[in-house]
């Protein structure tokens, strides 16, 4: 009896054991299934239906997506679309054909930083062109893309927009640098010169319109690119403000010459007549002298021609350059070419001209450089902003005593 009931106690232990690690297995394998990822349901990427541009919407058939939906804890608008390996976010795909593809709708969100920064990536990588072959792949939060062998084609940017583009681009191009040759649009203020000839090309005129079609064909190019219209950047608008605030500055000064210009001629007329005047004096003076006969004090004679001799040519110079002056107040400047005009003043080319110019024209080039291959308006350091301001200032500066725009 007491062997039966030994036996009976090791097989209730035994039991016992059973029915617990039972009910451990039980509860280790409802919180595998509970937990189970996305591993254990093989996802694929097979195919992609749609054009692969921005503002298009697109179709990503997955393999096995339909048995992954129905697993629990798996939200299908937590997938991750990936193109040419950057990880596209904020785009929330629904299910489609019956839970067997993903639809995304591709747009770049401006106020999504890991978005805009995904699609600078993708249409700005490599050579420019229309299109180009990139892969496509899925992929959860957790950052891992699903296997994928697709690549489809991305258009970049629509090849019958942009020959439009070019076409009209060069057109106002055209059409404005007919209208700077035939017009006064880009010259200096005041009145035409006489024999018919044109008034001088304005250094701050042009330079304000070189960075108004620069700005604004890159603004059209980026948006046709990102279909995105908040690409204006501080410093584009720095470039901007000192562009205008150097031919504002310009117009004050030329303006305020030609008020001036009445008052500076009359001094010039009423100078030249009494120096006129003068040496008429001196001359009848030096011509008595002359033909007097000879006096007991030669020597002081001739001493007092001389001094009335040189002072005749002293005034006699100092008509000359009245004259001179009153041809430069009554005969506004003719143009001398392009070039010519931009980079001299009244004492020929200048340096605070060229300063200006080479910097404007090295920054348009950077600027050209930027908007090209990243797709963005650069932003300049505030210390080259700072160095265009000192230049355009000593620009207007060097302005105020002379004439020329």
């Amino acid at each position: 009896m007491q062997t039966k009931t030994t036996l009976q106690k090791i097989a209730r232990a035994l039991l016992s054991s059973f029915v617990l690690v039972m009910c451990m297995m039980v509860t280790l394998t409802g919180k595998t299934i509970a937990e189970q990822p996305v591993a254990e349901v093989p996802l694929t990427v097979k195919k992609v239906y749609g054009e692969v541009s921005i503002f298009k919407t697109i179709k990503v058939q997955v393999e096995n997506l339909e048995k992954w939906v129905a697993l629990p804890n798996h939200d299908p608008s937590k997938f991750i679309l990936y193109i040419d390996g950057n990880a596209v976010k904020g785009l929330q795909p629904i299910l489609v054909d019956h839970h067997t593809a993903l639809q995304f709708d591709l747009r770049r969100i401006s106020d999504n930083k890991e978005n805009k920064d995904a699609w600078t990536a993708i249409l700005s990588r490599g050579p420019r062109s229309f299109s180009r072959t990139v892969p496509i792949a899925v992929g959860i939060e957790s950052g891992v893309s699903l296997p994928s062998a697709v690549d489809v084609n991305l258009v970049i940017i629509n090849q019958e927009w942009f020959t439009l583009f070019i076409l009209l681009s060069l057109a106002a191009i055209a059409l404005f640098w007919g209208l700077a040759y035939k017009s006064d649009i880009i010259r200096d203020t005041g009145p035409q010169p006489e024999g018919g000839h044109r008034k001088p090309f304005s250094l701050a005129r042009t330079q304000m319109a070189l960075w108004f079609f620069v700005v604004i064909i890159s603004y059209v190019f980026i948006w046709m690119v990102m279909k995105d219209l908040y690409i204006l950047t501080p410093s584009v608008l720095g470039l901007i403000g000192i562009s205008s605030v150097t031919a504002l500055g310009s117009a004050v000064v030329d303006s305020s010459k030609r008020s001036e210009q009445p008052n500076k001629l009359r001094i010039q007329e009423e100078k030249k007549s009494r120096n006129e005047v003068e040496a008429e004096s001196l001359q009848r003076a030096i011509s008595m002298l002359a033909v007097g006969g000879a006096p007991k004090n030669l020597d002081e004679q001739n001493a007092e021609q001389r001094d009335k001799v040189a002072e005749l040519a002293a005034r006699r110079k100092e008509i000359n350059q009245a004259k001179k002056e009153i041809e430069k107040l009554t005969k506004p400047l003719a143009s001398k070419g392009f070039i010519s005009d931009i980079l001299s003043d009244d004492e020929g080319i200048s340096f605070h001209r060229f300063q200006i110019f080479t910097w404007t024209i090295v920054l348009i080039v950077i600027f050209i450089w930027s908007v090209y291959n990243v797709l963005a308006m650069p932003e300049f350091d505030a210390t080259l902003l700072g160095l265009m301001g000192i230049s355009s200032g000593t620009y207007i500066g060097f302005k105020l005593p002379d004439q020329q725009g």
